[in-house]
């Protein structure tokens, strides 16, 4: 068998910062990994049920010095080995993929895997194949991994055990992709305990062997009293979760206002194993691999220096992520799923200088390839063109909307999550599905000549931010429509009445003057990032400002759902949230962070 050896990346990395590994101690993490309000006691990632230990299994019958696990002899210098076995028959499974975050390696005929562990590594998972269940805990989170904390020269083992799923591997899945949940508070864990959950819960019937995947941010603070509130929240849900890092949840919340401290980037980590398990993994489901990668760098300045951290991904991301797809057969579907957008590489998106081009390459590789992304609070769809092959970049509106201070997110874009049904190795189709909303809403249309105010403050009350003069597009016999799962230029949109067609919508560059009005002056927020910009909007000039009308979204390639809207959002009688009164507002100096998210 092949020993593969953990090297330091580390040293190769220019501006990358020196690591300072976790607090080493002798034997495993006896730490209660089950914090998430599930009551399990169950802390025995992987769901097997046998015991770790440091290598005193069966000795050579010669040699005491050799160490024999299910029939394979462990080299002398790996540090991490266990084997995987078949909960039905016992058996050890050859060719599953183990890893400790830095390497990966296969399993041999008798299910053993060696690893010569990297200094940094804390935690060894399994990359959990399409033919099997994925293990959970009692509270339904997942448990494909193991966290420890051990010398760098200490030998350590543990044991995966999987079970096949009962109708064996699925032909199609549902996967539920939810960004930014960025609970602060109490009254955040909340809304997202009584709102979000239940309408996934309500929707997972109806879907074909659902799973869910965050996309970053699930906190705001990385504080560990909100990680246990929010893992308590997703606890035996209609579905398993699986966990994505964000720039939020990098956040040392021992030292709140220093970013620069290179050891933030190890504690948020190992804070973040601690609850929901690896920083970048992976999982199979029918003909699709799924990967799911921190590309938050803590610790790095960008070039421009707006942030405080860059975007992409560090040396030893890329070389374990290389690895990985190295066991992938290129007739696969392969969805990335990271938190911090790609796009074009400038600003604070993934940068080219971390790896964006040569990330997009090694997925242009595969039969199909997507991008599953959050952090922007926006929902948009970009499009990439790699070596003659489109990659769809998913930017999703987030869970919390704008911070949880309203129902719709800063573009227009209800609070939710993205919902897509896979067949194989190719995306059927897909939606955004708004929280409490029916799954046909799809667009917002609205009178393009109404001013927006709302009735607990005077209509002719001067704005009391003075942020606009006036909350209106001024376009009087127009239909304004916000899509936010559109891509432009793939689509047709038009506007119809009595029957008939009246014209083909035209995109409009604006904001979307009823979210910028909550936000501006009833949230009465100075952030500029609430003011409403939006992508996708449309207009469209009515033949009869009195007749209904419908307005039609459809896919040219006819791969998604046609969407439809037939009336007006003229009013704020459905929207909830942070309100301040008119006395408030005067005395207020409310003013959110400029980088909120």
């Amino acid at each position: 068998m092949s020993i593969i050896c953990a090297l330091s990346l580390w040293g190769c990395s220019e501006g990358l910062p020196t690591p300072t590994p976790p607090d080493t101690e002798q034997g495993e993490d006896n730490g209660d990994d089950n914090t998430g309000g599930d009551n399990t006691g169950d802390d025995n990632p992987g769901g097997d049920s046998g015991e770790d230990n440091k290598g005193d299994d069966d000795e050579g019958e010669n040699n005491p010095d050799i160490v024999i696990v299910n029939g394979t002899e462990i080299d002398s210098a790996t540090t991490l080995f266990g084997v995987v076995t078949d909960g039905q028959s016992g058996m050890g499974i050859e060719n599953i993929v183990v890893s400790d975050g830095f390497v990966c390696v296969r399993t041999d005929s008798n299910g053993v895997y060696q690893i010569v562990r990297n200094p940094n590594a804390t935690v060894v998972f399994i990359t959990i194949p399409a033919e099997y269940q994925i293990p959970v805990d009692n509270g339904n989170h997942p448990n494909f991994y193991k966290r420890f904390t051990i010398a760098a020269d200490e030998k350590f083992r543990h044991d995966f055990t999987l079970n096949l799923l009962p109708g064996g591997k699925e032909s199609t899945f549902t996967l539920l992709t939810l960004a930014d949940i960025q609970v602060n508070d109490n009254e955040d864990v909340a809304r997202f305990r009584d709102e979000t959950m239940p309408d996934i819960d309500a929707l997972a019937p109806t879907l074909v062997n659902p799973y869910g995947v965050t996309l970053g941010d699930v906190t705001n603070k990385n504080a560990s009293v909100m990680w246990t509130k929010v893992k308590g929240a997703m606890a035996n849900r209609s579905m398993v979760f699986m966990q994505c890092m964000g720039n939020h949840d990098h956040l040392n919340e021992f030292s709140p206002n220093d970013h620069s401290k290179v050891t933030t980037f190890w504690k948020s980590v190992e804070n973040f194993q601690k609850y929901f398990g690896p920083q970048n993994y992976s999982f199979d489901r029918s003909d699709t691999h799924i990967v799911v990668m921190d590309n938050a760098l803590h610790g790095e300045t960008p070039p421009d220096g707006t942030y405080e951290y860059a975007a992409g991904f560090f040396d030893w991301q890329v070389e374990w992520l290389k690895q990985d797809l190295s066991y992938v057969p290129k007739d696969k579907m392969v969805l990335l799923c990271c938190h911090i957008p790609f796009r074009d590489g400038t600003g604070g998106n993934h940068s080219d200088a971390r790896y964006r081009q040569q990330v997009l390459d090694l997925l242009s590789e595969f039969e199909e390839a997507h991008l599953m992304i959050g952090h922007t609070h926006r929902n948009r769809n970009w499009i990439h063109t790699v070596n003659g092959k489109k990659i769809y970049e998913h930017i999703h509106g987030a869970v919390c909307g704008g911070m949880w201070h309203s129902i719709t997110n800063v573009d227009g874009t209800p609070n939710g999550y993205g919902v897509y049904e896979i067949e194989g190795n190719t995306i059927k189709n897909w939606y955004y599905k708004g929280t409490n909303c029916s799954v046909d809403m799809q667009i917002r249309a609205y009178d393009g000549g109404q001013h927006y105010y709302d009735p607990r403050f005077s209509k002719n009350q001067p704005s009391k931010r003075h942020t606009f003069p006036d909350y209106t597009w001024g376009l009087d016999g127009y239909i304004i429509a916000n899509i936010w799962n559109i891509e432009h230029g793939n689509w047709e949109v038009t506007l119809w009445q009595n029957g008939k067609r009246v014209c083909t919508m035209e995109k409009l560059n604006s904001r979307d003057w009823w979210v910028a009005y909550w936000y501006m002056e009833v949230y009465c927020t100075l952030n500029e990032g609430y003011r409403g910009d939006s992508v996708h909007l449309y207009k469209g000039k009515l033949a009869d400002p009195n007749a209904p009308f419908t307005i039609r979204a459809i896919d040219k390639s006819g791969k998604r759902k046609t969407m439809t809207c037939t009336e007006l959002t003229t009013d704020y009688s459905a929207v909830f949230g942070d309100f301040i009164t008119q006395e408030e507002a005067a005395a207020s100096t409310l003013s959110l962070p400029e980088n909120e998210w």
